[in-house]
């Protein structure tokens, strides 16, 4: 799952402690928590926390924050897009020959609270699904009673999706080898247009593949995604969340307030 967007653990034995449907509901609890805040120094402790979090649980950091990089360019975007279009108290103004652009004191403090949320939700949620396999993944939203013809349709993709996007660039890659991107305008539209087509007549031929191969397995014909269940460990995870949730809203403004000042 390298090439995806999601850092799913392979190889491995399953989850011990804790089961994948209680870190997922504790990842959300937190993700609700930092979606509601409106301090940036309170998200940027959440952030603190959330990263001592993952390395007190032997966090992948080389795949997680490979995948935190690919959300870069769109959480720079949105913190240097608002001062321009929110605000009201003036910082200063670019000269165009338009006009002027004009950058808000209260777009820039939204853009860095927008832009350290998401940071702070993007590094959680790809942290909670390092810890657990595709399949415990799916398990897990079963268990929260997510439809079974959603989650044939989310590991489907999940799974073969990767496969698709590592064909089409080795379908990219060979076309560059025998000179199609050189030619005129023409020429690359039409390379472009071969690639767009064989890319999707692959995909096809395997799709039918893949649906022959999951009919022989049985899917159709029952339940083909167990739930993860919960287990006893579960309630000491819950109990953090809960003592995390009290923590981070009656202490932590008073906190940062006393050191701020």
């Amino acid at each position: 799952m390298g090439i995806f967007l999601l850092p799913f653990r392979e190889g491995q034995g399953a989850l011990d402690r804790f089961s994948p449907t209680a870190i997922f509901v504790s990842a959300v609890g937190v993700g609700v928590i930092t979606a509601i805040q409106t301090d940036v120094f309170v998200i940027l402790t959440l952030l603190l926390m959330v990263l001592l979090g993952a390395v007190i649980t032997i966090t992948r950091w080389r795949v997680v924050l490979s995948l935190v990089a690919k959300f870069e360019i769109f959480i720079l975007f949105w913190m240097f897009l608002m001062p321009f279009v929110y605000g009201e108290t003036l910082l200063f103004a670019v000269p165009l020959p338009w006009g002027f652009l004009n950058a808000y004191q209260e777009g820039l403090e939204f853009g860095f609270l927008l832009g350290f949320r998401m940071m702070t939700m993007i590094i959680l949620f790809i942290a909670s699904l390092s810890h657990m396999s595709l399949s415990e993944f799916i398990g897990a939203l079963r268990t929260l009673k997510v439809p079974v013809s959603i989650l044939g349709s989310l590991l489907i993709m999940l799974r073969y999706i990767p496969l698709f996007i590592g064909e089409r660039s080795r379908m990219q890659d060979a076309q560059s080898l025998r000179g199609y991107e050189r030619g005129g305008s023409f020429e690359k539209i039409k390379s472009l247009g071969y690639l767009i087509g064989s890319t999707i007549d692959r995909a096809f031929d395997r799709s039918l593949s893949v649906y022959d191969a999951m009919t022989l397995r049985g899917f159709g014909g029952g339940m083909v995604v167990r739930s993860a269940g919960f287990r006893r460990g579960d309630v000491f995870l819950i109990f953090l969340l809960l003592v995390f949730s009290i923590f981070v809203m009656l202490f932590v403004p008073d906190l940062l307030a006393v050191i701020i000042v």
